[in-house]
């Protein structure tokens, strides 16, 4: 029993990020590795199933067209940096999400047709602010 456990548990460890490609994206001056989400099933999943973030990684939610866009934290189990990003490139607005407070939204401050989730203080580390540029 023991042994078919240590062949399962990493295997389901990696189940978050089947089916995503991943990019290299800058950020500021920041380069971030992103889990890409385009499709509208890609981004209602987003990171549920992620135990964790590395350092310099997170995921770019695409859309087609810029809009106003809300984002919650149902189902991720570690707080987040949620970044709205024009479709000029420019960082409009940073929210926190933190879990437990599932019921808590963030929503742009105008249209936005990138967001960016890092985890929580990335974007304070990194100096990146409103203003600061996205490039893909």
């Amino acid at each position: 029993m023991l042994a078919l456990l240590a062949v399962t548990v990493p295997l389901l460890a990696g189940c978050a990020s089947d089916g995503l490609r991943r990019e290299e994206a800058t950020l500021g001056t920041h380069e971030l590795q992103v889990w890409v989400a385009e499709t509208p099933a890609e981004r209602s999943e987003g990171l549920n199933g992620f135990d964790e973030l590395a350092g310099d990684e997170g995921m770019l939610f695409v859309y087609p067209d810029a809009d106003i866009r809300t984002f919650g934290i149902k189902d991720v189990t570690f707080p987040l940096d949620v970044v709205f990003i024009a479709e000029d490139g420019r960082v409009s607005a940073i929210e926190s999400l933190v879990p437990g407070k599932s019921d808590r939204r963030v929503q742009s401050p105008s249209p936005s047709r990138y967001v960016v989730e890092v985890s929580q203080g990335w974007c304070a580390s990194n100096g990146v602010g409103v203003g600061s540029v996205f490039a893909r």
